[in-house]
């Protein structure tokens, strides 16, 4: 049976990446680089983000690269929304006593911001961000949190979280509309492809009954 289920955040609940785009051109424009295009923003954009600077030759601060969003972030995020049937799938989960793990690389402060400014706080037991790179935080994020690797299921909407999940031995679901294409998303070999996260209940159910 499912008992944990680990998600990321932007690309998988939240739906932020014109935000996104637009924050990270005004930090590159503050590490004086010329802004980039929507084109060349989706073609080199990945994670983890410091894969992303490097590519473009810019030097990156962690510590640095979080407080400025604290700033840069929050001009643009008006338009943000949750995905289609997310809080809807939330609450389905945390209705069979699953319980909901937020990992991601987004900046603490704002991912608690935004998980009590949509409403849905009560769903979630555990936000853990601000992690540049996830692969060097899961082991941890499992061990803290008593985690079954059996009866566990990481998802994201990157290769980056597949790999994660693989690291410690957690299924995993790539969901298609966040930063990766389902050509890249394939690579990564998931578990499953879903097109939206309300179709993780369904998926949730297979599995279960695999294991009666």
């Amino acid at each position: 049976m499912i008992e944990t289920i680990i998600f990321d955040w932007n690309g998988v609940l939240m739906n932020d990446i014109e935000c996104i785009f637009c924050a990270t051109n005004d930090r590159l424009e503050m590490q004086g680089h010329a802004r980039i295009s929507r084109k060349k923003f989706a073609e080199l954009y990945e994670m983890p983000w410091t894969n992303f600077y490097k590519k473009l030759g810019v030097p990156v601060n962690i510590e640095e690269e979080y407080t400025a969003w604290e700033t840069l972030y929050p001009k643009y995020c008006k338009k943000n929304r949750l995905f289609p049937k997310a809080k809807e799938t939330l609450q389905k989960l945390k209705q069979q006593k699953i319980r909901i793990i937020i990992f991601s690389s987004h900046n603490q402060s704002l991912l608690e911001e935004e998980v009590k400014e949509f409403g849905i706080s009560s769903y979630i037991d555990v936000i853990s961000g601000s992690h540049a790179d996830k692969k060097e935080k899961i082991l941890e994020l499992v061990k803290k949190n008593g985690i079954k690797k059996e009866a566990a299921i990481y998802v994201g909407d990157t290769c980056h979280d597949i790999e994660t999940a693989r690291i410690v031995g957690i299924r995993s679901i790539g969901v298609l509309g966040g930063v990766d294409s389902k050509e890249k998303l394939e690579k990564a070999k998931p578990d499953f492809i879903i097109k939206g996260i309300g179709k993780l209940p369904k998926i949730i159910e297979k599995l279960d009954s695999e294991n009666k």
